[in-house]
């Protein structure tokens, strides 16, 4: 016996898919015990009890089926045919992806339930009580939009799965993506009672206009507190943008300085155990001496060594006392006499074409320290600036023999250039030594009681905002892996235009890692979380992409863009790809492991908007002119 749900019948199941041919006498439309229901719609669900389950099912597409009579006269008639995809099966109450086995030809097939379509889309307990004695609740569902297909249900994704895991948002130019992570930014902080005060998300706002959508936050949630940055080198602005460059490693100098060649690595690692030595306040002055000794001596001894003419060593050892008298010591210096009656001055005396200088090299080799980074304490933080680590550059180039060495002076010219060119632009103003000792306490200072954190780079260029992006990234993950207890603080970050910063590249230089690709493999376990945003999804690192368990897609029309994600993108299929091409500004497709199965979603705009707005052209071109000139 038929219901009112019932549609049509199965009449063709294969590998490929499964066709049903609506009942002739059906209209557009059925009335059902939960409403007035379309029938054959492109994206709704369908239902096939069996037993023990109930299959769900996907509308697919739909055709005419024309049924001519073979009879003289008679007029055509013609049917429905409508393709479904099987996505899951219901048992004991709980949706599955995945069916165990293909329904039986004839079946009948239903226009879902609310009763099922509740179980699929997980809409109902959203929020959980944390004890029984009180009406407190902590949230565990969160509405993010409005289905499209069903327009009286929420969408909402587990925020466990959603928040817990690296995330991105992909779509053209104008199809919404800043409005949605807007809008679920805003949503998160909607709840009043048990708020998300423990919640920390710093975004990457590589156009500025998110601190207008941010702002309101406070007001509608007192508990809630947001902040903003800006990446920039104005000394007047308040809340400037500063990092200390202190905290920087070899590896991080190497990614912003390109340093490639292997001569470079080894200076960066020295000219930081160099400037932890000089301008580490608590040092001792012995072993600040110690250092220059070893520098001036060592530099000296490789010119002495090297296949240079005597008068051309002797030259260059002169150069070398009088461009670096900071190095001078009462042992060490033009005037000093390294054997009774003779200064290391005389010894570069050339005479007969020979330099008589044994007895300095021998004196010399007393002042070298085979155990530089002994004269420091590693587990002590120093702070420095900018300047004062191209100084310790400049002077691990001298150690390592630049004078003596055409070849090595060759290979950290270009290091030097490079630091010197950033040390002069707005980084150089970005990256400085701040007020912080630690990379713990300047952490803390910046994240503070904030749940947002906005970061503005949109006054930089590409290399730099790149340059503040990773340091961020990497200072972050470096905090959060030396905390005691594994995700204890979980931090999202959301980059805005992320194609500029995590860029499909095969080449990382002598380092050899590109710090997202790494963020991506192992920042969910210490609770750092990658929320990516961008209109160009090929040019994204395929790790990073590959890594994120869930996609809010919004129209795209590249054919590239369309290819990448069916590649790169699992759960998605043809007819989710062909989709995407034609979806209105403010709709996506939601899908992941935070959401039982795709979603087509309308994001409410947010309030207020971020400052994402179209140019009005027409509203800025014809103005009112000057009557007086007519």
């Amino acid at each position: 016996m038929m219901n009112s749900r019932s549609i049509g019948k199965l009449t063709a199941i294969s590998q490929k898919g499964i066709i049903a041919e609506i009942y002739s006498w059906l209209g557009n439309y059925i009335n059902t015990n939960d409403g007035v229901r379309f029938v054959g719609e492109i994206g709704s669900y369908i239902s096939i009890y069996d037993i023990g389950r109930t299959i769900i099912g996907e509308i697919t597409g739909i055709v005419e089926k024309p049924d001519i009579k073979d009879l003289e006269l008679s007029k055509p008639n013609s049917n429905r045919q409508v393709y479904i995809s099987m996505i899951g099966e219901i048992v004991a109450n709980k949706f599955n992806f995945g069916v165990s086995k293909m329904p039986l030809i004839f079946s009948e097939v239903n226009i879902i339930s609310e009763k099922d379509l509740k179980t699929m889309l997980e809409v109902e307990d959203d929020e959980v009580k944390i004890d029984e004695n009180n009406n407190n609740t902590r949230a565990k569902l969160l509405e993010i939009g409005k289905s499209v297909i069903f327009l009286d249900y929420d969408v909402k994704v587990n925020i466990d799965k959603f928040f817990g895991f690296h995330f991105a948002v992909f779509g053209n130019t104008g199809a919404g993506k800043s409005n949605t992570i807007a809008t679920i930014i805003q949503n998160i902080y909607k709840k009043q009672n048990y708020s998300a005060k423990g919640s920390k998300f710093i975004f990457i706002d590589s156009n500025g206009e998110y601190e207008q959508a941010f702002n309101g936050i406070n007001e509608k949630n007192s508990e809630i507190s947001v902040k903003t940055f800006i990446a920039t080198d104005d000394e007047n602005i308040e809340n400037r943008l500063e990092i200390p460059v202190w905290t920087l490693s070899a590896d991080d100098w190497a990614i912003l300085l390109h340093a490639t060649e292997k001569t470079q690595i080894p200076v960066l690692k020295r000219a930081i155990d160099i400037a932890r030595i000089l301008f580490d306040t608590n040092n001792t002055e012995d072993n600040k001496l110690s250092l220059k000794k070893h520098i001036l001596a060592s530099a000296i001894l490789k010119i002495f060594n090297s296949a240079d003419t005597p008068s051309a060593q002797s030259n260059k050892v002169r150069e070398l006392l009088a461009t670096n008298e900071k190095l001078h010591t009462k042992d060490i210096s033009p005037n000093t006499p390294y054997v009774t009656g003779k200064t290391i001055q005389n010894a570069l005396t050339i005479s007969f074409g020979k330099m008589e200088n044994e007895a300095l090299i021998e004196y010399l080799g007393k002042y070298i320290r085979s155990d530089i980074v002994g004269l420091s304490k590693r587990d002590v933080s120093v702070a420095y600036n900018i300047e004062e680590f191209h100084e310790a550059v400049r002077l691990a180039i001298l150690c390592e023999g630049s004078i003596s060495s055409q070849r090595i002076h060759e290979y950290t010219a270009t290091l030097v250039i490079r630091l010197e060119t950033l040390k002069d632009g707005i980084v150089g103003k970005i990256l400085t030594k701040t007020d912080f000792t630690s990379v713990d306490k300047y952490v803390n200072d910046i994240l503070g009681e904030n749940q947002v954190l906005n970061i503005d780079v949109s006054s930089l260029d590409d290399a730099s905002a790149e340059v503040v992006t990773k340091v961020l990234a990497k200072l972050l993950l470096d905090y959060l892996k030396s905390k005691q207890q594994k995700a204890d603080m979980p931090i999202n970050f959301i980059i805005e235009e992320a194609h500029r910063f995590i860029r499909n590249e095969t080449n990382y230089g002598s380092v050899g890692y590109n710090i997202f690709e790494r963020i991506a493999k192992e920042g969910r376990k210490f609770g750092l979380l990658l929320g990516i945003s961008s209109q160009r999804p090929r040019e994204l690192s395929k790790t990073v992409v590959s890594q994120c368990s869930n996609f809010i897609i919004h129209r795209i029309q590249n054919p590239d863009d369309l290819l990448y994600i069916r590649q790169m993108v699992p759960y998605v299929n043809q007819n989710m790809i062909e989709r995407l091409t034609y979806l209105q500004t403010g709709n996506a497709l939601v899908f992941g492991t935070a959401i039982n199965l795709p979603t087509l979603t309308k994001f409410l705009p947010a309030n207020p908007k971020p400052d994402s707005e179209n140019a009005k052209i027409s509203e800025k071109w014809y103005i009112q002119g000057n009557t007086d000139l007519i």
